[in-house]
């Protein structure tokens, strides 16, 4: 009993200290939320929630608040077309199946929705500045490490698919800890390509490999995919235009790692293709169960059959699937949203990603290096999360939600300074002189 109080009030002090923290620095909630996602595993239990996350967010935003109350409207001008489209993706999943968005089978959908427009909002609010960004960076790819080096230790690697053992580390699957470590590996590029000091290019370098690695260990094919997806990606969109061979080197030390440890890996990933082309193993699952998504749709091509319920329809519309999977998700985020919220919710939804994917990239192009860099690898793990989400339900995914709100902040900055550098015409004497505003704007 003695020892058991101790710990109530350790973790008791620890909870204030840390409280005190994200409010005394709300950005650190947006981090922590982020780095919580590869290692829910660690996470404690909070009474009456699902989780810390929202805890961490309900900081964030307390201090946001606080913070912002003697400003008075001085942040960054401009529509955030990302929240109007969460709002009124909330709006659209209630009107249409009010039950279903409040009365879910395993959750209140409009709650969840609210979080992570919230989140979407904190993370374009928050996370305003490239130190801020860089320490968001480190502290998630450090995580993604921990939790690969899990998978490493776990996994196995056999001579198939069915052979093999997957792992999530200390994620929530193997599906999504694989994601994970794509976009922790693309952090560590963007650090290593970024960083001064010599430790900390090591750091990031060690950090690629152990990345790479535990994608493996995950045996999700489709993460297989995302990372070598990912590495097109870092290269076609090298602004200097010619070979980074240091990355190059690590890259192939990280490919005869694996090679190394299971022998069997390019017969996996030889087996990606056929797969795909015949429908066979849980490919062919998969292809039945959208096949039961478009059924539900074409039902319900407006409404869709509410927000959550598509695993309560599948019994109904399932073909040739076994009983004893007719409980699962789409596995698609697209399906899965066109099946449940019609042709208008997964278009609103949709509408919010290529709003970020052509922020970011319209802030990828700009003249200066280091904005340039940091909207490119947010370009990239958006893109990364959007293919994922082919074949995977992500639709309430926090990081996609985090990846939306930098890419509003990013539009607005440009957006703002290209307001601040217009000529304004002042009257002086009867005759109009233009002056150039040098008014430039910038967080408080």
């Amino acid at each position: 009993m003695t020892i058991e109080i101790l710990q109530t009030v350790v973790i008791a002090i620890i909870g204030f200290i840390l409280a005190v923290w994200i409010i005394t620095y709300p950005f650190l909630g947006i981090v922590l939320v982020a780095a919580s996602l590869p290692i829910t595993d660690l996470l404690p239990s909070v009474p009456f929630l699902t989780s810390i996350l929202p805890v961490f967010g309900g900081l964030s935003m307390l201090g946001y608040l606080l913070q912002n109350r003697k400003k008075r409207g001085k942040g960054l001008k401009g529509a955030r077309t990302i929240i109007v489209l969460g709002v009124l993706f909330i709006f659209w999943i209630y009107i249409t199946h009010p039950q279903a968005a409040w009365f879910g089978s395993d959750r209140n959908w409009m709650l969840t929705y609210l979080q992570l427009v919230v989140l979407a909002f904190l993370a374009e609010e928050l996370l305003d500045d490239p130190k801020k960004m860089r320490t968001f960076i480190w502290v998630f790819s450090f995580a993604a490490v921990i939790s690969a080096i899990v998978a490493i230790q776990q996994g196995h690697i056999g001579e198939d698919i069915d052979t093999s053992v997957r792992t999530g580390g200390l994620s929530e699957g193997a599906n999504s800890a694989g994601r994970y470590f794509v976009i922790g590996m693309i952090f560590f590029v963007y650090l290593r390509t970024t960083e001064n000091l010599p430790f900390l290019k090591i750091l990031s370098s060690l950090g690629i490999i152990i990345t790479f690695i535990g994608v493996f260990y995950t045996v999700s094919r489709t993460a297989m995919v995302l990372l070598f997806t990912a590495i097109g990606l870092i290269i076609l969109l090298n602004p200097r235009k010619k070979l980074n061979f240091p990355l190059i080197i690590l890259f192939m030390i990280s490919i005869l790692a694996v090679t190394f440890l299971s022998d069997t890996v390019f017969r996996i990933l030889g087996s990606i293709i056929p797969s795909i082309s015949q429908g066979t193993d849980t490919i062919g699952l998969r292809y039945r169960l959208w096949e039961a998504g478009f059924r539900m749709w074409q039902d319900h091509p407006i409404t869709g059959v509410g927000i959550g319920r598509y695993p309560n329809e599948l019994p109904f519309y399932g073909r040739d699937i076994p009983s004893f999977y007719l409980h699962l998700v789409a596995h698609s985020t697209y399906i899965q949203l066109l099946s449940e919220t019609g042709v208008v919710g997964l278009g609103i939804w949709l509408g919010a990603v290529i709003t970020s994917v052509i922020n970011l990239w319209k802030s990828s192009r700009t003249s200066d290096p280091d904005e340039n860099a940091l909207a490119r690898v947010w370009f990239i793990v958006m893109v990364i999360l959007l293919i994922g989400a082919i074949t995977m339900t992500q639709s309430a995914e926090k990081f996609i939600w985090i990846c939306m709100g930098v890419s509003e902040y990013f539009h607005l900055r440009a957006l703002n300074r290209s307001t601040a550098e217009k000529p304004i015409i002042v009257q002086r004497g009867g005759t109009a002189r233009a002056e150039q505003s040098h008014l430039i704007s910038s967080r408080q």
